[in-house]
């Protein structure tokens, strides 16, 4: 029991749903890529871009809003992202022009998602539990943005057929009343900060994140997180550009990313029940390897309906299972205290890689005719994240552990 006398696994509960339609939305939204083009008028380069920008600002958001979380609660950070995200949804849908839709796309979605995405919630979730029950926490709560991106996939391979893309927007916004109750759940007892009139705001703790980015595991936890947000967009962004490349029905790439969402809710639990066991770099390395060999089956074999979904079981199963060992490792390193924002400059080199994964695999497809330049480049990437986890052995990263993690 926490100290205000609630369960943890209750937050963790409200947590990984709160994850659900946050994630869940926004990695289903690149299946509507190509109606989105023919309705608007607007090229896959430029739709690829705006995705781009709202993973850019989306990562540029979160460390703010982790440090303001820690500052001033979880609960209206969360709130307030989830009014934004839902206005980011209409304004997108009712655009006549792809200015206002970039607004509401990449502008206030990319907003909402940062403020209520892992760094927030996971940041909120870790604090209540100790070490060695932390990233089975982490990990169950983190399968929440598997479930959403599975039943917001499904619901979207049912509504946009028939409905089409802007109703599917409109349905997607109203499922925000779904999670503001539960918000509340997620309340840490924060209260606001006062300072003297004459002093000046301090939203960081500029002391903790001098200190987190002169050390090496940092810098390479960031750089595993930069290939984890190249992957995660380009596939999301460009799963239905690569099922229409191949002839395939549309069908299969919702399915595919179903799929994905599904599998990976049994992945993530999993690998943070490991990760409480077992060296969480370790396990970081074995993860991006095996993308890597995945990403070389589908350059190297005729892509098919069932090899999607073989690619995507396998895949689903390491989709986001890199979040809770990233951020477990964090709270490992530096503790809890300020787990939010140094979790949330993690996540910022995550969505940089992510910026590049949606607008420069658009790019190179039009460019070249195909998906074989993004797909080389994502497997090359996968093995070199697979390696900068490699100096991070269990002997320094001992030594290195912070007393109260």
């Amino acid at each position: 029991m926490t100290k205000s006398g609630l369960n943890p696994w209750w937050v963790v509960l409200a947590g990984g749903l709160v994850l659900a339609y946050s994630m869940g939305v926004r990695l289903s939204l690149g299946l509507l890529v190509p109606d989105i083009s023919l309705n608007l008028g607007i090229s896959v380069s430029d739709l690829s871009f705006s995705f781009a920008m709202q993973n850019l600002l989306w990562g540029a958001v979160s460390p703010v809003a982790g440090a303001l979380a820690e500052r001033y609660g979880t609960a209206k950070i969360l709130l307030a992202g989830a009014l934004l995200y839902a206005a980011g949804l209409v304004v997108a849908a009712l655009a006549a022009s792809s200015t206002m839709f970039f607004v509401g796309n990449a502008m206030l979605i990319g907003i909402g998602t940062g403020a209520t995405t892992f760094p927030i919630v996971l940041a909120a979730v870790g604090k209540r539990f100790p070490a060695h029950k932390r990233t089975l926490a982490l990990g169950i709560a983190s399968a929440g943005g598997s479930l959403g991106q599975f039943l917001y996939a499904i619901l979207l391979g049912y509504l946009a057929p028939s409905q089409g893309w802007v109703s599917t927007f409109l349905v997607f916004a109203a499922t925000t009343l779904l999670i503001l109750g539960l918000i509340g759940l997620l309340r840490d007892g924060v209260r606001p900060v006062r300072q003297a009139h004459d002093a000046p705001l301090r939203i960081f703790d500029w002391q903790a994140i001098a200190q987190a980015m002169r050390s090496r595991e940092y810098q390479l936890l960031s750089i595993g997180f930069f290939v984890c947000g190249f992957h995660i967009a380009f596939i999301t962004v460009h799963m239905s550009g690569l099922v229409a490349y191949c002839g395939l029905l549309p069908s299969v790439a919702s399915d595919s990313l179903a799929i994905i969402g599904l599998m990976n809710i049994v992945g993530v639990i999993l690998i943070g029940w490991a990760g409480d066991r077992w060296h969480k770099p370790g396990l970081l390395f074995a993860i991006y390897a095996l993308r890597g060999g995945l990403i070389l089956m589908l350059l190297t074999q005729p892509i098919t309906d069932q090899l999607l979904y073989v690619f995507s079981g396998i895949m689903g199963m390491l989709w986001l299972s890199t979040v809770p060992l990233t951020s477990g490792a964090v709270a490992h390193l530096f503790g809890t205290k300020n787990l939010g924002s140094l979790f949330g400059i993690v996540m910022f080199s995550h969505q940089i890689g992510a910026f590049f994964g949606s607008w420069w695999a658009g790019l190179t497809f039009e460019w070249y005719g195909s998906y074989d330049v993004a797909l080389i480049a994502s497997a090359l990437l996968a093995f070199l994240a697979a390696a900068v986890h490699l100096p991070m052995t269990p002997k320094r990263m001992q030594q290195l552990s912070f007393r109260d993690a």
